[in-house]
C-alpha cells in the first residue's frame, strides 16, 4: 500500500507524517483491497477560524475511492478523527460486500421445486369427459372463454 502525503500552504513537520502513516497504515486490517492513501494536511490562516487545522484523506480501493476530511485545533487531533472516520467507512464498504456475497450463496442454496406430478392414467372402461375425449383425439385441450353475461363459448383448436 501506497502512503503520500503533503501538505498545502503549509510544511508538515516528520513527527507528524510518520503519526499519520502508522494510524493509516492500520487500516489496512479492516480491508486488504485498499491500494492507495493521500494524505493532505492544510491550515486555514484565518484567525475567526476554530479550528485551523484541516486533514483529508483519500483511499484508492479496489472498489473505487473513500474520502473523508476533519478539521481541529491541533493536526495530530485532525488526524485521529479522520481515521476513526475512515474505519468506519472501511468497515461499512466492506460489510455491504460480504453481505452480498452471503445473500448470493443463500439463494443458491434454496432447492428446486419439486417435479410436478403426473396424471393418472384413464381405464379404458371408464367413462371419459367431453374434454378428456377431444383431447385425446386431437391431442390439444379446448379453450373456454368466459363471457360478462355468465355465457360460455367454447373454442375448437385448429388442426
Amino acid at each position: 500500500m501506497q502512503v503520500t502525503v503533503k501538505g498545502k500552504n503549509t510544511a508538515v513537520p516528520e513527527k507528524l507524517r510518520a503519526r499519520a502513516e502508522r494510524k493509516l497504515t492500520k487500516l489496512q486490517r479492516f480491508d486488504d483491497r485498499i491500494l492507495a492513501m493521500d494524505v493532505e494536511f492544510s491550515e486555514e490562516r484565518n484567525p475567526r477560524v476554530a479550528d485551523p487545522h484541516r486533514v483529508e484523506v483519500t483511499l484508492t480501493t479496489k472498489s473505487g475511492l473513500v474520502r473523508a476530511h476533519a478539521n481541529a485545533s491541533d493536526p495530530s487531533a485532525a488526524v485521529d478523527q479522520v481515521v476513526d472516520r475512515l474505519e468506519r467507512q472501511v468497515k461499512k464498504l466492506k460489510g455491504r460486500r460480504v453481505d452480498r456475497t452471503q445473500h448470493a450463496d443463500g439463494v443458491k442454496a434454496i432447492p428446486p421445486p419439486p417435479p410436478p406430478e403426473e396424471p393418472e392414467e384413464v381405464d379404458a372402461g371408464e367413462p371419459q369427459t367431453g374434454a378428456q375425449a377431444d383431447q385425446e383425439e386431437t391431442d390439444q385441450a379446448k379453450v373456454v372463454y368466459r363471457r360478462g353475461d355468465d355465457g360460455a363459448v367454447a373454442d375448437d383448436p385448429k388442426p
